[in-house]
């Protein structure tokens, strides 16, 4: 005979002499019914880990990519229509541009996600904003860097009558100045479109929880 545990018993061994395991049947069964059962409790999960907002999730760069540019398009329309309200525009536009990323990610995927994330949603729904706007100055910088390509944005600008024109004019005929004042507003804009896009993904966030 040997027993669960390895020892070697005598074929007449009632009990293990290493663990003093019951051998036969009838010990077996008394052994188990004053044996207490004891419950294992289940194993408590914490909360789930939550969901990771960067450039590698699909649906967090397609729902940032669709509002900043619905964003721009708003705010092109509103500076074209109403040139004097644009610097105003700018700040609770990117801020609402945030809270709808946030709200629309939420309501898409059915996750929750934390106010850190929300942040971090509407600062990559205003860089999209943003390389656009770079990518149309890098566009215009080429442009004015040629002489005949200036002297026909130049004529352009004159004959719109704009009473801005003349030192629109001025800025042309020194392009460097003038790619260096666009450098200039480039850090000021994309100030301007991170940190209300963040708050706005924040808000965002905590709004719908508490829905």
């Amino acid at each position: 005979m040997q027993c669960t545990c390895g020892a070697s018993l005598p074929d007449d061994a009632r009990f293990c002499h290493r663990c003093g395991k019951p051998q036969f049947e009838e010990d077996i069964a008394r052994w188990r019914e004053e044996t207490p059962q004891i419950a294992i409790p289940p194993i408590q999960r914490g909360p789930a880990a939550g969901v990771k907002i960067d450039f590698s999730n699909r649906r967090a760069v397609f729902v940032s990519v669709a509002v900043a540019m619905v964003t721009l398009f708003v705010f092109t329309a509103s500076s074209v229509l109403v040139p004097f309200a644009a610097g105003i525009l700018i700040l609770p536009l990117f801020c609402f541009a945030g809270f709808m990323a946030a709200r629309w990610y939420i309501k898409q995927t059915g996750e929750p996600i934390t106010a850190q994330s929300g942040a971090r949603l509407g600062f990559m729904t205003a860089l999209w904003a943003f390389l656009v706007v770079v990518m149309l100055c890098v566009m215009l910088a080429i442009f004015i860097s040629n002489p005949g390509w200036r002297e026909q944005l130049v004529s352009m600008v004159t004959s719109q009558g704009n009473p801005a024109a003349g030192q629109i004019v001025k800025m042309l005929q020194d392009p460097r100045r003038f790619i260096l004042l666009m450098m200039g507003e480039l850090l000021v804009n994309f100030c301007l479109f991170t940190f209300p896009s963040m708050l706005g993904g924040m808000l965002g966030v905590r709004f719908y929880g508490k829905r």
